[in-house]
């Protein structure tokens, strides 16, 4: 007589766990990456904010100039007519001889950025004239 062989096919129920434990490690690693990503792009975004504002500023300091003689920074954002981008906000300080501004972004919370120029009180964590420090 012959033997019967059964064939089965199909994953046993080791090989499925073994494969699911690792889409689920690589998952976990994709997030920690993409997460990570993320706030790296809201620190970019901070940082071009504060960029542009520093272009605004050497532009009002010279319409100031040619408007009444005498050169003077912007105290706020709102004198620069500046337009932020989405989720950043700036406090500023400014008069003749300096200005300095912090920005953060409400989707990082504890993270900055700051520029200043001149001798205006630098925001920490600025602690070079003209060079963006973030931390």
């Amino acid at each position: 007589m012959r033997a019967i062989h059964r064939r089965e096919s199909g994953f046993s129920l080791i090989e499925m766990l073994v494969v699911l434990t690792l889409v689920s490690i690589l998952a976990g690693i994709a997030t920690l990456t993409l997460g990570d990503s993320s706030s790296r792009a809201y620190v970019t975004t901070m940082q071009s904010d504060l960029r542009n504002l520093q272009t605004a500023q050497e532009a009002y300091i010279e319409q100031t100039f040619s408007e009444t003689g005498r050169a003077t920074y912007a105290s706020s954002v709102s004198d620069l007519k500046l337009t932020l981008s989405n989720g950043v906000q700036i406090r500023m300080r400014g008069n003749a001889t300096g200005w300095a501004a912090r920005a953060t972004h409400q989707r990082v919370p504890g993270a900055r950025c700051a520029l200043y120029r001149g001798s205006a009180r630098p925001f920490l964590p600025a602690t070079d004239e003209g060079k963006i420090a973030c931390d």
